[in-house]
């Protein structure tokens, strides 16, 4: 077996049942000793969350570390973010103005500090208002000179609003790129809005776990036939699963 690039969003994807991670942990331990395979982590979490989660589940360290919906790729061997990437993603960002602005909005409430990082700015909020305020947003945002993107997550409850270049898609390209993967050597996972950008921008193999949100089996119900697969399992078991239905995984 060649060496491919694995791209997994953690909460509710890899993360949420202990015993099938713990068998996707020993395979692709395996992998990445015997061929080379490139484990990347993607996630919503800032660095702190992050943190607070490999304290609390057994995961593997990850080769590269893609953090705050995209907007940071880390490194966990030189203890460093790319540089190159957060310049990339800076053209068009002010986050003290957005900030100001949304403040305007009651539907919004920004959620604690550890959720907030330079190029990410997240509030929670409920479906029916978002869907009112976020054309205003944006329409005040472009005419302050600000290219922004705004992804809503878990069914309208979060919204995090990002540089227009960045996301998860965005971010697992760089990387892709970056390291020489092709999209036949690449996989991605994922469960939630925040994980949409992947669907919807890549050519790899996609797998979409069994309980992903309402969000992402709805776009999938309609969308065009692709290279994804929605498994039945949950969680790391459907991550499993859908490395066997691609072929990156042989069973006995």
């Amino acid at each position: 077996m060649a060496k491919f690039l694995f791209v997994t969003d953690l909460d509710n994807t890899l993360v949420g049942d202990d015993v099938a991670l713990n068998k996707l942990n020993q395979w692709l331990s395996k992998q990445r000793q015997s061929y080379g395979t490139v484990i990347a982590y993607t996630t919503g979490r800032s660095l702190p969350l992050y943190q607070e989660l490999i304290a609390q589940k057994k995961l593997l360290e990850p080769d590269v570390l893609m953090l705050a919906v995209g907007t940071e790729i880390y490194y966990p061997d030189s203890n460093n973010f790319d540089d190159a990437w957060q310049g990339k993603i800076s053209q068009g960002w002010n986050r003290e103005i957005i900030v100001e602005v949304a403040k305007r909005f009651p539907c919004l409430v920004l959620q604690p500090p550890t959720q907030q990082t330079a190029f990410k700015v997240t509030y929670y909020t409920n479906q029916e208002g978002l869907y009112v305020t976020l054309p205003h947003l944006n329409a005040i945002l472009q005419n302050q000179g600000l290219a922004v993107q705004m992804i809503d997550s878990y069914d309208g409850g979060f919204l995090d609003i990002l540089p227009a270049s960045a996301n998860k898609a965005s971010a697992a390209i760089f990387v892709q790129q970056c390291l020489g993967f092709t999209d036949e050597q690449t996989v991605i996972c994922g469960d939630s809005g925040n994980d949409l950008s992947m669907f919807q921008n890549m050519l790899c193999p996609a797998i979409i776990v069994g309980n992903a949100r309402l969000e992402i089996l709805n776009w999938h119900k309609n969308s065009p036939p692709g290279k994804r697969y929605l498994a039945k399992s949950n969680f790391a078991a459907g991550i499993l699963e859908g490395l066997e239905h691609f072929g990156f995984l042989k069973r006995n």
